[in-house]
């Protein structure tokens, strides 16, 4: 990939939205087949419990192939926004985890879909490691509680730790003084 996407701003070709379009149709299709084989029960899945996951999945992987169809990395950041929430629902339904276990993993989102967009924006690293950090720091402390049993009470000391550290961070890092022409 000699060209970096973040050098591609340029429309997309006729191909290119003709066949973005034709896989939102198609997932669209399937997801609607899909979910009327489960309404009339040929799947043996209830639909209350895959209606909203089956959407969220059509919704991500058309955005995840229309990014590597047009190249683009806002469509594939997108995907994992909605592949992540619906994995998560899938997990929720057919594991024995629950919502409560798996809630940190929707305040992982942006760390997620920044993690699988580095693939297409190498020149971004700095700013997508910033947003992974950030959030993956967030959900890793609520991960202590949910998953591993570690009590409120150290928890939320540890997320004003955070919060404090970031403050400074900004202090710091963000009001450069200005230099100024005498």
């Amino acid at each position: 990939m000699s060209g970096t996407v973040e050098k591609n701003e340029g429309e997309l070709s006729f191909g290119q939205k003709l066949a973005g379009n034709i896989v939102a149709g198609v997932m669209t299709l399937l997801c609607g087949v899909f979910l009327l084989l489960c309404g009339i029960n040929v799947i043996p899945l209830k639909i209350g419990e895959i209606a909203l996951p089956a959407c969220l999945m059509a919704v991500g992987v058309t955005l995840l192939i229309t990014a590597a169809i047009g190249i683009n990395p806002v469509s594939l950041w997108l995907s994992f926004v909605f592949n992540t929430p619906a994995v998560i629902s899938l997990l929720a339904v057919y594991t024995p985890l629950t919502y409560a276990q798996l809630y940190p993993f929707y305040i992982a989102i942006p760390a997620i879909a920044s993690l699988f967009t580095l693939i297409m924006t190498p020149h971004s690293f700095k700013s997508h490691l910033k947003v992974i950090l950030f959030f993956g720091v967030i959900a890793f402390l609520f991960t202590l509680n949910s998953l591993m049993g570690v009590s409120w009470a150290v928890v939320l000391p540890l997320l004003l730790v955070l919060a404090g550290l970031l403050i400074i961070a900004v202090a710091v890092f963000a009001f450069k003084p200005v230099k100024r022409d005498k």
